[in-house]
């Protein structure tokens, strides 16, 4: 079953294929559930400390969870849920896995701009210091993220029998519920590991 799942998120990745064609089995949702999350922190972990790429990518799958459960209930499609999310969840992961290499190269530059307060106020007065950012880097991480994008509508459509431009609309509206899911994740990561240093240090 995980071999099959792999194949049609291929397939998928590639516009071909169907997110029913997923194996209907709550093993493969987990599975991807947790192989989208281990995505995230690999692909996080060049920039962020462990608990906080955790929390991203906890966050991610809860947002997911919760975006794809509601957009099935909407259309009264909730036997779906299985096979779309693990559709989203494998392809996700998928895609992150192929963007560490450019997120990567990215991060002392990221780094560098958030542990530098002064080099934040100068970019914050419209200053634009020189930050060495690997072009082909950038270039990659974009072209992966609208790749990424236009297979998530796709996957969508198909899932929830969407009309395109609903598809568009309601897929962006998915990747600000996984933001701020992600974001309320990083917010207990850094109180969980503010508490533990305080309690370290008493």
């Amino acid at each position: 079953m995980v071999s099959q799942a792999l194949r049609v998120a291929l397939q998928l990745m590639v516009f071909r294929g169907n997110p029913a064609d997923f194996p209907y089995s709550q093993t493969v949702t987990r599975v991807a559930a947790v192989f989208s999350c281990v995505a995230v922190v690999v692909l996080m972990s060049p920039a962020l400390p462990l608990p906080m790429a955790l929390a991203t990518g906890l966050g991610g799958v809860a947002g997911l969870a919760v975006f794809t459960r509601q957009l099935l209930r909407a259309n009264k499609l909730e036997n779906r849920f299985a096979q779309l999310f693990a559709a989203q969840a494998v392809v996700g992961g998928l895609f992150a896995l192929a963007m560490w290499p450019a997120f990567a190269a990215m991060a002392p530059a990221m780094l560098a701009v958030v542990n530098d307060p002064q080099l934040l106020e100068r970019l914050s007065q419209g200053d634009s210091p020189a930050i060495e950012v690997p072009q082909w880097a950038a270039l990659c991480s974009d072209v992966l993220f609208f790749w990424n994008l236009a297979v998530s509508v796709r996957i969508n459509r198909l899932g929830a029998d969407l009309r395109l431009p609903s598809s568009w609309l309601l897929t962006l509206i998915g990747i600000f519920v996984l933001m701020s899911f992600v974001m309320f994740g990083q917010l207990l990561a850094m109180m969980f590991v503010g508490a533990a240093g305080v309690a370290a240090a008493k």
